[in-house]
């Protein structure tokens, strides 16, 4: 039995890790912001999650192809410091510095407003765009 149990443990880490293994993730710097995204792709489905200095917000999407704009990953944001209001985050993907990011926002659900545009750095680059104590959610045109 106890050896039963330990083969179906090492199957399971085994086939995690593997899932884990799969997954690619990118630094991305909103240039001229404090956000530093950890963005991980799988697949077609990608995860964000901001910097805690920044302002935390996270949330989850999908690698798609935008009518107008091209490929893109595009995230649906949580932010705690906008209750009521929805924040998606449209890349440009493949993720490359001076890429373009929009930021659109609703208070509905039904109409989107182009909140900010900008361009993005992969963080950690020499070319990295400049950074300012300013988040993207608090910047945002309301």
């Amino acid at each position: 039995m106890r050896r039963i149990l330990a083969l179906g443990a090492v199957a399971l880490f085994a086939s995690t890790g593997l899932a884990n293994a799969r997954g690619k993730a990118t630094d991305i710097s909103l240039d001229s912001y404090c956000n530093i995204y950890h963005v991980s792709i799988n697949g077609v489905l990608a995860a964000a999650q901001d910097t805690p200095s920044c302002s935390g917000n996270f949330g989850g999407g999908l690698v798609a192809t935008v009518k107008g704009f091209g490929k893109s990953v595009d995230i649906a944001l949580q932010d705690a410091s906008s209750p009521g209001v929805q924040l998606v985050l449209e890349l440009s993907y493949p993720f490359a510095t001076g890429g373009i990011f929009h930021l659109y926002q609703t208070t509905d659900g039904i109409n989107f407003n182009d909140a900010l545009d900008g361009t993005y750095s992969i963080d950690k680059t020499p070319d990295r765009g400049e950074k300012s104590n300013v988040s993207v959610t608090s910047a945002l045109r309301r």
